[in-house]
């Protein structure tokens, strides 16, 4: 662990002595569990085991002895025909298919039983109704174990009381869960549910308790229970004559004697609003505590991780360094011997900090050492990404300058460009020359330079060259020409207007004693 080892050795009889408490307290569950079902050890076929710990020898001996089974025997007389690490899991796996809807299972049975009695309180001393737990009788009492031990759920209960204003339903456990293994000093409050009950008279209000899939208790409605009068209008019957007799042992009807109405009692249902509190909920200023806590914890793993990756970071940055500096073929040739050893010197001082005391250290640190670091080795990378740059950027301004140049010196008299002035040409030429001057001088000083120098020109500096010389030329050499000028129509004198007499109409037909014009006859043409 972190580059450290360690090891010890334990005995099984050193160890058995360790775990002494825990095999002394398996005695009792499996002792309780027998006399709650009212077995013996005699009516069982055989005891399966499942866990991890069942594989344990001392534990496998002390249930054996429990069970009063034989010692001797194969895993002293237990079971283990199960997956120890998973029969658990693989149990619960199968009841969540079984509670899912998207699965089908074979149909058996798993009846969940709640491990410890709840009783339902309430404020004052009325007669209630309990469903399925008192046949509907009223006992002056204000509470009621209303889900006992070992009751299966999902399934509802409910409570009838007689309200007069708001009021409060308590859910807890009862006080004879601590004989079923109920943790000492624990709270036995559940929750605590409030009900808006009508002002008044007393009413009927039905309280429907709820144990849901999970075992935990829900208020599932409460709901006040009115009976209403009413009058249904019968059927009126034809008034019967005189002459009809009348039934035996009743008297006869007069004439046009309407029937009497008849009362019915109607059941009115009224749904309460209810609000619910549970110990064991958090406050709005607890769960803030509980946010900024975890906001802290979590920024106190990304600190830990950010420092692992600037450590990481100056140590890989250590050994890379290192290495190239020490080969011509990469980083050797671009540093002198002078700043080569005052650089290696460097490396080797903060790895040998960082595996001594600066194993611990904190971000800040770390990244002050890097920068250390970094101003030395940043120059020595800079010249060899400028050397490995540089002809390219060179190639591209002599290109340049050579394009412009051949442009300048053969358009001047070509009528294409006899729009560009004199001036224009004269602008154009002068940067060209220049640029080839600064070009081919610069060329000279860093011919002149070695490559553990510092460059003579950057990369930027070609580049930015090249640019500007295209900037200052380009739009020139491009210039659009000028619209020649539209010429002026000159106006044509307008002819004197002659009266012609009106033709005929294209619709009027020649008389029968003409003969129509020579270019007014048609002849009718056969067309392909």
């Amino acid at each position: 662990m972190d580059d450290l080892d360690f090891n010890c050795v334990l005995t099984a009889e050193e160890y058995e002595k360790m775990a002494a408490p825990l095999l002394a307290r398996l005695a009792a569950p499996i002792e309780r569990a027998l006399a709650e079902t009212k077995l013996k050890v005699s009516d069982m076929n055989s005891v399966e085991i499942v866990g991890g710990s069942s594989r344990i020898g001392c534990v496998k001996r002390e249930l054996a002895k429990i069970l009063g089974l034989d010692a001797k025997a194969v895993n002293n007389g237990l079971s283990t025909t199960m997956n120890a690490d998973e029969a658990v899991a693989r149990g619960a796996a199968l009841q969540s298919a079984i509670l899912s809807p998207r699965f089908k299972v074979l149909p058996y049975e798993i009846v969940e039983q709640a491990p410890f009695p709840v009783k339902v309180s309430w404020e004052g001393d009325e007669g209630i109704e309990v469903a399925d737990g008192t046949n509907g009788v009223d006992i002056p009492t204000n509470a009621v174990v209303m889900f006992d031990r070992g009751s299966n759920f999902n399934c509802v209960r409910r409570v009838t009381l007689r309200k007069s204003g708001d009021f409060k339903v308590t859910a807890s456990y009862d006080s004879s869960a601590g004989s079923y293994g109920f943790p000492e000093g624990s709270s036995k409050d559940i929750a605590v549910f409030k009900v808006k009950c009508p002002e008044g008279n007393e009413n009927k209000v039905r309280v429907n308790i709820k144990q849901d899939i999970h075992g935990t208790i829900l208020l599932s409605s409460a709901q006040m229970v009115e009976e209403i009068e009413e009058i249904a209008e019968a059927e009126m019957k034809e008034p019967e004559t005189k002459e009809s007799e009348a039934k035996e042992g009743e008297a006869p009807k007069e004439e046009g004697e309407a029937p009497k109405p008849e009362k019915k009692k109607k059941v009115k249902k009224t749904n309460l609003e209810f609000s619910e509190s549970r110990p064991m909920e958090w406050t709005g200023a607890e769960m803030d505590k509980g946010f900024e806590k975890e906001v802290a914890m979590a920024n106190a793993d990304r600190v830990v991780k950010e420092t692992g990756e600037k450590r990481n970071e100056l140590e890989t940055y250590i050994y890379d360094m290192r290495d190239k500096i020490s080969s011509e073929s990469q980083l050797g040739s671009y540093v002198s011997d002078d700043d080569k050893a005052t650089f290696s010197s460097a490396l080797e001082k903060s790895e040998n900090w960082l595996y001594e005391e600066g194993f611990d250290a904190v971000k800040s640190v770390y990244s002050e050492k890097l920068d250390a670091l970094k101003v030395m080795g940043n120059p020595i990378e800079s010249r060899q990404y400028e050397a490995k740059g540089r002809p390219n950027a060179i190639s591209a301004l002599q290109r340049t300058v050579e394009k412009y140049t051949n442009w300048v010196n053969t358009s001047q008299g070509d009528a294409e460009y006899e729009h560009i002035t004199e001036e224009e040409f004269t602008k154009c030429r002068e940067a060209c020359d220049t640029t080839a001057s600064w070009m081919y001088e610069i060329m000279d000083k860093q011919g002149a330079l070695a490559q553990n120098q510092d460059p003579a020109v950057t990369i930027a500096e070609l580049n930015g060259k090249t640019y500007e010389l295209t900037k200052l030329v380009n739009p020139t050499m491009h210039k659009p020409k000028p619209k020649p000028k539209a010429e002026e129509k000159k106006e044509e004198p307008k002819e004197e207007t002659k009266t012609e007499e009106p033709a005929p109409a294209k619709d009027a037909s020649p008389m029968e004693t003409e003969e129509p014009a020579a270019e007014e006859k048609s002849t009718d043409m056969e067309t392909d």
